[in-house]
């Protein structure tokens, strides 16, 4: 490692010297410490002399995208608010856009320059993230022509496929009040869901765009890896970052997809996209006189370790097993198969080991995962140093969260490398279903495992709190480690597990191989125009 200067005064004490050390579990010897003490304090000079620089972000164009009207939500529907804010372009060509006249809400651990980030946590400083600059999606939607409404509560530290763990209130599903709506995109969800506005920007990490979308009743989609860029966006692991588009219908987020996608220049993320981006929506457009046909010769695959995962209800595999096969009766050549995929029922296991050290560090620790692209030094900063009170805060309103915390120092400690071995193994998987996906068009697993729960209680104790949650993200989860494109389509309607009279949505996954977007939005436009999914 180079040094490239020395510095003009000694400012590194030798105490502070070997406490450094002592982190390592080494002492300093007594006859280096005065060089150490040198170099060190250079290093301490050229901190300093960058922490006087102003910053480097995305310019913010306030011209072109005014704010107006940011403020905390009085009357909240659903909880699923986190702010309220108007912003339309001013700009005649951008009003023509491909999402003219369409209405947004924006995932709250999106930035919006000038309007709070709160991540639907308590912990950061009071009042929230505020950024300075507009995510690349944000930019891109608004240039399109939309209207952003607002932004979305999200769940705590957007670390729960519940919607229970928001510190300022529990987001409701729409189709049934003190259910889960599903995160940690929860907020966008109902939002979408309860018709308060037309679509939805996404995040999904472990299946938080397609779990609320299944207890929604949306369609919603976790595109490939890095094909639409993360800039702008809270970072959980940067290797299971990612956004997406949640709407009602395939053609809605067909179009949004089109909008959102390809290289923004920032993120590092975006490698081996195809250039230029398909347009989807045209795509689609061309089987809208006779649906069916975009479905004409698929060939699909019902992975059949993600049919017998712990935790599933079966009716859910009954249900998903039926819609699937119910392609076949289109009478365009579309032909379903059982096909088996190993690995698949050890990837919630991959997906664990490889991302907890980085939902512990970086997510939630604030330390940058040393990556190109744009970074908000301010919301890391606050991130840096934790006590009991932020811990308190946060076991209480999301224990998923602080065992993330925990459990990736365990990693760290006791398992050295081991985080390293599970993102190659996450290559393995992704090189498995490749495989498979070179002689089918598609892969159909269940979603979530059941219809929406019922919500728990800020007084039920931790692990009453987690067992809502544990195993929801069992069929999603490995394909954000894979990074291979996967839909929620809602596909019926089926009775809650605490009520036999009350009805919730269910989705059915759709899988396909890298930037095989398009082939997914055919299987599903044809099922979505020939059947109703809420009678089927």
């Amino acid at each position: 490692m180079s040094v490239v200067r020395l510095p003009e005064k000694i400012s590194f004490t030798a105490q502070q010297l070997q406490k450094t050390a002592a982190v390592f579990n080494v002492t300093v010897p007594e006859k280096d410490v005065e060089a150490y003490r040198v170099l060190l304090s250079g290093l301490d000079e050229a901190a300093k002399a960058i922490a006087a620089e102003d910053d480097y972000l995305p310019p913010l164009d306030l011209v072109r995208f005014p704010r107006e009207n940011v403020h905390r939500p009085e009357t909240n529907e659903y909880n699923a608010w986190a702010y309220k804010v108007t912003i339309k372009s001013t700009s005649d060509v951008d009003a023509s856009g491909l999402l003219a006249g369409k209405t947004v809400a924006i995932k709250d651990n999106v930035c919006i320059g000038q309007v709070p980030s709160l991540l639907g946590t308590d912990v950061i400083p009071e009042g929230g993230f505020v950024p300075e600059y507009d995510a690349t999606v944000v930019t891109r939607v608004l240039a399109a022509g939309a209207t952003v409404l607002g932004k979305g509560a999200c769940e705590n530290f957007s670390m729960s496929p519940t919607s229970f763990t928001n510190a300022y209130g529990f987001v409701q599903n729409p189709y049934a009040a003190g259910y889960n709506a599903g995160g940690s995109s929860s907020g966008c969800a109902a939002l979408v869901a309860g018709g308060l506005v037309d679509m939805a920007v996404g995040g999904d990490q472990g299946g938080s765009i397609r779990v609320p979308a299944s207890y929604c009743g949306l369609v919603g989609l976790k595109p490939t890896y890095g094909l639409v860029p993360y800039t702008g966006i809270a970072s959980l692991a940067a290797i299971v970052d990612h956004t997406g588009p949640m709407t009602k219908t395939v053609a809605d987020n067909a179009l949004m997809l089109t909008v959102m996608a390809g290289p923004d220049g920032y993120d590092d993320r975006q490698i081996g996209l195809p250039v230029p981006v398909p347009s989807y929506v045209d795509e689609l457009a061309n089987y809208k006189d006779d649906p069916k046909q975009a479905a004409k010769g698929a060939r699909i695959g019902l992975v059949v370790e993600s049919f017998d995962m712990p935790g599933l209800d079966p009716r859910v595999v009954a249900k998903v097993k039926q819609a699937a096969k119910a392609l076949e009766t289109l009478g365009v050549g579309v032909t379903v198969e059982e096909i088996s995929v190993p690995m698949h029922a050890k990837a919630p296991a991959i997906w664990t080991i490889a991302t907890r050290q980085g939902f512990s560090e970086h997510g939630l620790g604030g330390q940058n995962p040393v990556r190109f692209g744009v970074h908000d030094a301010g919301l890391n900063t606050s991130l840096s140093k934790w006590n009991q009170e932020m811990f308190d805060r946060l076991a209480l309103k999301n224990p998923a969260a602080t065992n993330a915390l925990l459990g990736g120092q365990v990693i760290k400690d006791n398992y050295p490398g081991l985080t390293d071995k599970a993102i190659n193994l996450a290559r393995k998987l992704k090189d498995e279903y490749n495989a498979v996906l070179d002689r089918y068009d598609v892969l159909i697993t269940p979603c979530a495992p059941s219809p929406a729960n019922y919500t728990s209680s800020l007084d039920d104790d931790i692990m009453t709190k987690m067992s809502k949650a544990i195993g929801t993200t069992i069929n999603t989860a490995p394909f954000n480690i894979s990074g291979n494109p996967a839909m929620s389509l809602p596909i019926c309607m089926m009775s809650s597990r605490e009520d036999d009279s009350l009805m919730l949505p269910v989705g059915m996954q759709i899988v396909g191989k890298s930037f095989g977007e398009l082939d997914i939005y055919k299987v599903a436009y044809a099922w979505e125009q020939s059947f109703d999914w809420k009678s089927f």
